[in-house]
């Protein structure tokens, strides 16, 4: 229902002050227990040099004596304290794991780019070199050349250590690092060949697997849009069908979370062949409250993906160490039958790219100018069921925000929702001439990052929304013709209230004691 991703390095390794313990080296497991994460994905180190002690792969402290990165060095002597102490990090997630009962996947990175002599740079590419990467000019010229067999031979190597020495439990492709597998000129003709190393990958779990009486299963990680995978010589429709996977997480490329994404293929692909789809979300979001999702969008985003027919939610990267936040998330997440009329926050992610150019995610709407005589029409996927809400009684009135940048109060404009007039004069209407969204600079939204903003907040008639699409329709009747600069509709969110218990608000109350 639930997995979480570690990536063993910023979220484990660096973190530990030397020397390490057992406990320590334990933490990842430890910090999700009590929580609704039924399985663990775990990182193998930077990409192509690894954590543990492996006899097939470059290890951290490999043919390197003196480290000029404090966080590299803090990790070097995390690996040399686990030997010390006769074990290393994986043998310890693993163990603690099963322990636990909590389920661990190694993540392997099947690409990384460092060139060779870097200090995250891989046996096998230091040995040969060039002529076992792609070698395009000015792209993934080190990067490994997946038509190689060598290639093959080296990441199953890894694989098989992995299950049959260390006994994870299943073991995850991360395709989604250095996101080049071929030579440009040779994608189309080689994505074969990437079938068949996917398949000798589930040949090989499924060998180790009979030989020690166990389940060992496959989970992919690709991107959430079919055609960027294909545009990358991953054939993931092949994958399923073939019966290559049993676990395939859809990442989403893009900067911002869409609490109403629409990525329905893979759920109905891997329903199709008996497996089971999750979607890896990205990390931020476009809001000047807060700069990653709060548990109300996190709501909203796994019903959209509940509804879809996703098994769950695939997450990660979320601040650390964790706190109450964190804890609500991955209590929370597991499970969508337990949130349904918990209140939600669905927002319009603004476009992406970088400006000025075409965007990159064409099927956002916003921002969106407004023009005299035009009429802006948005479309909000809700995926409540709200007719079951309203039968119980238990939905409160929704509120209904749309944000502009740099609105002129003089302009007359109308709303209408799924066709129902929205009175303006009816919206309570905030300004703040110094907007600032939280993100950080440089990533590739088309909306401004500062702003001045005008809020219209309309609380809604409980029956005027429906299941999937709203449709928002806003009309500026006539512009102020003293104000001719531009203005634009840049968000609009839709808060999903229900009457679940709720602590008391007012008088410094935070709890009441019950009746005896």
């Amino acid at each position: 229902r639930l997995v979480y991703y570690n990536d063993a390095h910023h979220f484990h390794a660096k973190r530990i002050e030397p020397p390490a313990s057992i406990h320590m080296l334990q933490w990842p497991v430890d910090e999700v227990l009590g929580t609704g994460v039924d399985l663990l994905a775990f990182g193998l180190g930077y990409g192509d040099v690894y954590f543990h002690n492996s006899k097939v792969g470059r290890v951290v402290g490999q043919m390197k004596d003196v480290w000029e990165s404090y966080i590299d060095w803090r990790i070097m002597k995390m690996v040399q304290t686990a030997r010390d102490l006769g074990t290393d990090q994986l043998t310890e997630v693993i163990r603690r794991g099963h322990e636990m009962g909590l389920p661990v996947f190694p993540s392997l990175k099947l690409q990384d780019s460092a060139p060779p002599g870097d200090e995250r740079c891989g046996l096998l590419k230091w040995a040969h070199e060039a002529s076992v990467c792609i070698g395009d000019p000015g792209r993934a010229k080190w990067c490994y050349d997946y038509a190689d067999e060598r290639v093959w031979q080296d990441k199953l190597s890894i694989i098989r250590e992995v299950l049959e020495d260390y006994r994870a439990d299943g073991i995850e492709l991360d395709f989604m690092f250095d996101r080049y597998y071929f030579k440009q000129k040779d994608i189309e003709k080689n994505t074969p060949a990437m079938n068949e190393f996917v398949l000798q990958i589930h040949d090989l779990a499924a060998d180790i697997g009979k030989k020690q009486q166990r389940d060992v299963p496959v989970m992919a990680r690709v991107s959430a849009d079919e055609s960027y995978n294909l545009s990358m010589g991953l054939d993931a429709r092949t994958w399923l069908e073939a019966g290559s996977v049993q676990y395939v997480v859809g990442q989403d490329n893009n900067a911002v979370i869409d609490t109403c994404i629409q990525a329905a293929w893979l759920p109905d692909l891997a329903r199709k062949n008996d497996a089971a789809a999750y979607y890896r979300p990205p990390r931020r979001v476009y809001d000047y409250r807060v700069g990653v999702a709060d548990i109300e969008m996190y709501r909203a985003l796994g019903a959209t993906l509940s509804l879809q027919g996703y098994a769950g939610l695939y997450d990660g990267y979320l601040p650390w160490p964790f706190d109450h936040r964190e804890y609500q998330i991955l209590r929370e997440m597991a499970y969508s039958e337990m949130y349904y009329r918990y209140d939600k926050r669905y927002i319009l992610a603004p476009k992406e790219g970088e400006p000025g150019q075409p965007t990159t995610t064409p099927e956002r709407q916003v921002p969106v100018e407004l023009e005299e005589g035009e009429i802006i029409s948005l479309n909000i996927f809700i995926a409540d069921d709200i007719e079951s809400a309203l039968r119980d009684n238990e939905m409160r009135n929704p509120i209904l925000t749309v944000r502009f940048s740099f609105f002129c109060i003089e302009d007359n404009i109308t709303f209408r929702l799924n066709g129902r007039v929205l009175h303006p004069e009816d919206a309570e209407i905030t300004d703040e001439r110094a907007l600032t969204i939280k993100l950080p600079a440089g990533l590739p939204v088309q909306a401004p990052l500062g702003m001045s903003a005008h809020w219209f907040r309309f609380i809604l008639e409980r029956d005027v929304l429906i299941q999937k699409n709203n449709t928002l329709n806003i009309e500026c009747l006539q512009m102020s013709p003293s104000a001719g600069f531009t203005r634009s509709v840049n968000s609009v969110e839709i808060q999903m209230r229900y009457r679940d218990f709720k602590r008391p608000e007012g008088d410094g109350a935070i709890r009441i004691t019950p009746g005896v």
